[in-house]
């Protein structure tokens, strides 16, 4: 096992790194969205009045729900995708730690941005 890569930008610009960051970022703001969206229904539940839709408290819980359960699988892929890299555990470890890191601080900034804005 490698303790580094051998070339960093061989790894984010040769074998498509870069654009793997990319599509998480992108599914982790996807993501949070839709968390976000599912928990502003929850908030104002008893304002909202649309046809059909009898229980707004339990569709937000719903999409709140599947909202997290994407951001799961979301980092679940990253962590399936470092191992594959074959790098010392301890490298592995220090960026699932800060992979999981920056992903919830992420989700916390975008729902706190989304209370603000409404």
């Amino acid at each position: 096992m490698r303790i580094v890569p051998q070339s960093v930008s061989q790894a984010l610009f040769e074998r498509g790194g870069l654009k793997d960051v990319f599509e998480h970022a992108r599914n982790l703001v996807v993501a949070t969205i839709i968390v976000a969206a599912g928990f502003e229904t929850v908030r104002r539940f008893d304002t909202i009045d649309l046809l059909g839709m009898h229980n707004p408290l339990f569709a937000g819980y719903f999409v709140s729900g599947a909202g997290c359960t994407l951001l799961a699988l979301n980092f679940l892929d990253g962590l399936r995708r470092l191992a594959k890299l074959r790098w010392h555990f301890v490298l592995q470890a220090a960026l699932s730690f800060a992979y999981l890191f920056f992903s919830l601080r992420l989700v916390q900034l975008i729902i706190f941005f989304r209370t603000k804005i409404c």
